[in-house]
């Protein structure tokens, strides 16, 4: 399996959705795949393209889960807390392998959404198509809130940017430019 990957980071400003900065890495990745492990496996990469941004950031948005990963700290938990930052995990689906409870509850921006919950603990939420959850510095109303201001489509922009970015970063590698 090829170990070589882009990192990308895309800041934007909240509220107007600014693109501020956009930045990308070429990494090696020196964890192997292994399902379940993926955090660890691109923690250090992610770590790696934010400290080349020179713009500072007020909360990082994780594309994956954090507490909502099946071992209860993935990816978005990880890069969270070894930078100190407020930070919310979004992700399309749940990975199988915890046992958690919904409940349906409304929020003054989104409406409807399904608490999920596990042991009577807050772990995120899912409505519009997407998970959002707390992962770090982060209150679950908070991370929705910043969730739908930055939901243009169904994707938030930050994530939705970064991998317009990714793509076509990648485009330009294979074309070897």
């Amino acid at each position: 399996m090829d170990n070589r990957a882009i990192a990308v980071v895309v800041v934007l400003q909240l509220g107007d959705l600014e693109i501020l900065e956009k930045r990308t890495l070429p990494v090696e990745l020196f964890f192997p795949y292994i399902p379940g492990f993926l955090g660890v496996r691109e923690a250090d990469a992610v770590i790696s393209v934010l400290n080349t941004l020179e713009h500072d950031f007020d909360v990082l948005m994780v594309n994956g889960h954090g507490v909502m990963h099946p071992r209860g700290f993935g990816l978005a938990c990880q890069v969270g807390v070894l930078c100190d930052v407020p930070t919310i995990g979004v992700a399309k689906r749940l990975i199988d392998g915890r046992y958690i409870k919904r409940a349906t509850q409304r929020h003054h921006a989104i409406g409807e959404f399904q608490l999920i919950t596990e042991n009577n603990n807050e772990l995120g939420a899912f409505f519009k198509g997407k998970y959002a959850s707390v992962e770090h510095k982060m209150s679950l109303k908070n991370a929705l809130d910043i969730v739908e201001m930055t939901s243009v489509f169904k994707t938030p922009e930050p994530i939705r940017q970064a991998y317009i970015l990714e793509t076509e970063t990648f485009k330009q590698e294979l074309r070897g430019n």
